[in-house]
């Protein structure tokens, strides 16, 4: 799979959008930060196709990677790693980067400490409101663990 890891761009919010649940507004939200400075959404592109995005939170400090999703079918085939590498390129000047991860996601955890992420300490429940497939509106409950990653560290291995 060629992939290509780029920053959200205006033309591009359609293209997601018709991918994204009825009713979610997952790009355009993400559009509308963007504009203020305060994230930025990288979007992961196959053959022309948004496989799979993930937030650079600019507001946290150390800046946090949110949001990081690949599609079902793409699993497995590096994407998650290819948006992890442009998050880590972004925020390389800040020299920390953060990563938050549920408890009951240990594929993801896996990934995250592949990559050189460690554990805080810090773990947060939070309670948010989605849209899931059929664009119905649901309530979930999340238990996440901060991971972070030193930038310049890395750098010099």
């Amino acid at each position: 799979m060629a992939l290509e890891v780029r920053r959200l761009e205006a033309p591009d919010i359609e293209s997601i959008e018709a991918r994204e649940p009825p009713g979610q507004g997952f790009a355009r939200a993400m559009w509308e930060l963007q504009q203020r400075g305060e994230s930025v959404l990288l979007v992961a592109w196959s053959d022309g196709v948004p496989v799979g995005s993930a937030q650079l939170d600019l507001r946290s400090d150390p800046w946090e990677v949110k949001n990081l999703h690949v599609d079902e079918q793409a699993r497995g085939q590096g994407v998650g790693t290819a948006l992890m590498a442009a998050a880590e390129r972004l925020a390389a000047p800040t020299g920390r980067l953060t990563v938050g991860v549920g408890v009951d996601n240990p594929r993801a955890r896996a990934l995250y400490e592949r990559l050189g992420y460690s554990q805080t300490g810090q773990e947060t429940t939070t309670t948010y409101e989605y849209v899931d497939e059929r664009g119905a509106r649901r309530t979930a409950t999340e238990t996440d663990v901060l991971l972070v990653k030193d930038l310049a560290a890395a750098a010099h291995i």
